[in-house]
């Protein structure tokens, strides 16, 4: 017998759950597929949660043990909130297993068929292991697995040096494993300046080598594994425990049978600016579609996804405010956009107390700027910096001027004085203009001040 919902999200992260929740905040009849009882997918249990976890953790101690059982119990502080019982509490109904779509408006859940008027697609994704030479399961991890080894090796090679690389590259290196980094790429974090990715690149303190192809993987005891890289067309020979791969993600959609569904796909769904799949009626959010892979991102178009399926479609997801921060010691952070900036400003750690204080005189802020001075994009890397940069996340979303940043009182010393100083920097130039102070002179002798 079939089961029928009015909506079925399918898969139980962190934008799956956002969607459901809101959605039965709503009043919708609303169900959520999970294929386990633990959802909270990727973020919870395997990405950002436990990585973060890592990186303060490795501040305080080596002990893996120690650390180990602090990550999961802030993964099961978290657990309470995406737990099945809470789900059903608000009103959604979950099913567990794995989704399969028999046709357009059906899937098969376990031994179950459920029909829905309408779908989201939630899937997320999972590890991309490359094709090596010799290379079998027991030799590497991935984020999926490493915060589960009973020990940590002595030595280990990471294989990406993007965001996942760096962060649990220098947690690791910090509680004493040996972490070399290769990464195909000619240039370091080539989305970034080349001025901050220069500041990051020596201040990570990560032995980081580029234009490097893990080529070959050879078995030489329980204990030890050789590692062929061919970098810079040299070949290279290097002995470690264990590789960590951190190659990009795979999306979750290759078993969904999504062609029964009339949706297209390729490596990712396609859909339209309202989130809507070739089939209108089925939607698809988070790491499934071509958007960026991040679980504010997946936030945002579920929220999205939701607001369209309940009041019709009306909303789109704007990204032009959506930062991402690598949150390595220190942190870099980038707020991209499609638009092009007239002119960049700058200031650096070495022009603020705060930073002198603390001892990072190379930390340094960028921001690109219109001819109305509205805020375009920003870069920026420094201790604890995704805290003060959000400000400008915030100016840019209400469309206000980068010179706003100068009305505020800011605390004395702190951080955020960086943004001022950037502001400060288009004021005095106002000030300086030959006409402006003409003006101002003949004020001050008016006043009999000069």
């Amino acid at each position: 017998m079939k089961q029928h919902h009015q909506v079925i999200v399918i898969g139980g992260g962190a934008a799956g759950l956002y969607a459901t929740a809101g959605l039965a905040r709503l009043g919708v009849d609303v169900a959520v597929v999970n294929t386990d009882a633990n959802m909270g997918g990727d973020c919870l249990h395997y990405g950002c949660v436990p990585s973060k976890t890592l990186l303060h953790m490795a501040q305080e101690t080596t002990n893996w043990t120690e650390i180990q059982a602090k990550i999961q119990s802030v993964i099961a502080d978290i657990q309470v909130h995406d737990s099945v019982p809470r789900f059903e509490d608000i009103g959604a109904k979950v099913h567990i297993g794995k989704a399969d779509f028999l046709d357009a408006n059906t899937i098969e859940v376990g031994q179950q068929q459920l029909t829905a008027k309408k779908f989201i697609i939630a899937t997320g994704s999972r590890p991309r292991i490359p094709d090596v030479t010799g290379l079998d399961d027991s030799m590497y991890e991935t984020n999926e697995t490493l915060f589960q080894m009973p020990k940590l090796p002595r030595k280990m090679a990471i294989i990406g040096a993007g965001p996942v690389g760096l962060e649990l590259g220098q947690a690791l290196q910090n509680i004493g494993v040996e972490i070399t980094i290769f990464d195909h790429n000619t240039t370091f974090l080539k989305a970034l300046s080349r001025d901050i990715a220069d500041i990051a690149l020596k201040n990570l303190h990560l032995n980081i080598h580029l234009n490097s192809t893990l080529t070959e993987v050879t078995r030489l005891s329980e204990d030890e594994i050789s590692l062929k890289i061919t970098e810079s067309g040299q070949e290279k020979t290097l002995i470690v425990e264990k590789i960590l791969f951190a190659t990009g993600q795979i999306a979750n959609i290759d078993k969904l049978h999504l062609e029964r569904a009339g949706v297209t796909y390729d490596s990712k769904i396609e859909t339209n600016h309202y989130l809507q799949t070739t089939a209108p009626h089925i939607y698809a959010i988070g790491d499934v579609i071509a958007s960026p892979s991040l679980t504010h991102a997946g936030g945002a178009e579920a929220r999205t996804a939701l607001m369209n399926i309940a009041f019709g479609n009306f909303s789109k997801v704007n990204y032009d405010t959506l930062a991402s921060v690598i949150y390595t010691k220190p942190e870099i952070y980038q707020l991209t956009s499609s638009k092009k900036a007239t002119r960049t400003l700058s200031t650096s750690g070495a022009n603020v107390d705060r930073f002198k204080t603390d001892n990072e005189s190379e930390a340094l802020v960028k921001i690109g700027i219109d001819d109305n001075m509205k805020i375009i994009q920003a870069e920026a890397i420094g201790t604890d910096i995704s805290n003060v940069m959000q400000q400008i996340a915030l100016l840019k979303s209400t469309n206000a001027k980068i010179t706003d940043l100068s009305k505020p009182m800011y605390p004395y010393p702190t951080k955020s004085e960086i943004l001022k100083n950037i502001s400060d920097q288009l004021l005095t130039e106002k000030l300086e203009k030959p006409i402006l102070q003409r003006i101002i002179r003949s004020i001050i002798k008016w006043r009999g001040l000069s």
